[in-house]
């Protein structure tokens, strides 16, 4: 078993929009909720302390989301999202993926695929979208996974900020959905 802990969005505007596109384009139930990995994978889960201290920084801030990327991995190929936050390379910790602080990548992923020409496509298509989403409503969860990739995880414990705020920026461009239903369409035509 391994632990992680996740920023996850309390907006249902955000975690819908954000979970219709990842189904658009990848054709798939998903494994994990929209999330952001900051912590794990580890052997013991954080205790609720150290939780509550790793959101006590987050208190007040916001997460940016937008601007596609895409990075290697053991099967292939992820797309992302940037999920930024001033806070979140110093709660950044992945004993599994060590990388100089400079070159951390809070992201939420979107797409993978065996294909970096699949990949590209849905890349390509972020970097295309005028999209902003500024969003205050963050909080940190422990998730369990039955194996270290991560493949299924349970038994989520949430710990919510101090406050909800109602200062979230979402713009969506008309259609963007149905692009990236067209676009995960036609990647799935094309991988059969």
């Amino acid at each position: 078993m391994a632990y992680f802990v996740f920023a996850e969005f309390g907006n249902d505007g955000v975690v819908n929009f954000l979970t219709a596109l990842r189904r658009a384009l990848q054709a798939k139930s998903d494994v994990s909720p929209i999330h952001v990995t900051l912590r794990g994978p580890y052997k013991k889960p954080p205790t609720l302390s150290q939780l509550d201290g790793y959101a006590e920084q987050l208190k007040g801030l916001g997460v940016r989301i937008g601007s596609g990327g895409s990075f290697d991995t053991p099967k292939g190929f992820a797309v992302f999202l940037r999920a930024e936050c001033s806070v979140f390379p110093n709660l950044w910790d992945k004993p599994d993926f060590r990388v100089p602080r400079k070159h951390i990548q809070p992201h939420i992923t979107v797409f993978e695929s065996s294909s970096w020409n699949a990949a590209r496509k849905v890349r390509d298509f972020l970097l295309e979208q005028d999209f902003v989403i500024h969003t205050y409503n963050v909080h940190l969860s422990i998730y369990q996974s039955r194996n270290m990739q991560g493949d299924f995880f349970t038994r989520p414990i949430a710990v919510p900020l101090a406050r909800s705020m109602n200062r979230d920026i979402v713009r969506i461009p008309e259609g963007m959905l149905q692009l990236a239903h067209e676009l995960g369409a036609q990647l799935a035509r094309s991988a059969t």
